[in-house]
């Protein structure tokens, strides 16, 4: 047999609680929003200071930045979609950096080449997924 108990009234003060959720969540929303507004000033200030010593050199940090972001999200996601637009993005920083480096010296452009496929060489001979 169960007992039931009696709950509080919502008009009784004395038991009201206080919402202290409301402004902290805001001013970490607030913080947050700040922080990510200065990295992103700062990562462009520093694209276009490597930009204009030499538009390459601009280009392709932006185009690493586009890779190494696309490997972080591919790894730390879980839904499908999200590990494909990772995907997407690391190959697209990858084939564009791929592109500069032909336009600068073709045989840094078959470097990135042979690196690429020396690295799907090594995993897929790997016993990882086996």
């Amino acid at each position: 047999m169960t007992t039931q108990q009696t709950q509080p009234s919502n008009d009784d003060p004395t038991v009201a609680t206080s919402d202290i959720t409301g402004p902290v969540v805001s001013d970490k929303v607030g913080r947050e929003a700040f922080g990510l507004l200065l990295l992103s000033f700062g990562v462009l200030g520093g694209l276009g200071a490597l930009g204009a010593l030499h538009w390459t050199a601009g280009l392709s940090a932006a185009l690493i930045g586009l890779c190494a972001s696309g490997v972080i999200v591919r790894r730390n996601s879980k839904p499908r979609w999200q590990q494909d637009a990772g995907a997407i993005a690391a190959f697209a920083g990858y084939a564009g950096q791929t592109a500069v480096l032909f336009y600068l010296l073709p045989p840094l452009g078959w470097l990135a080449v042979s690196a690429l496929v020396a690295a799907a060489g090594l995993w897929l001979s790997s016993a990882e997924g086996a």
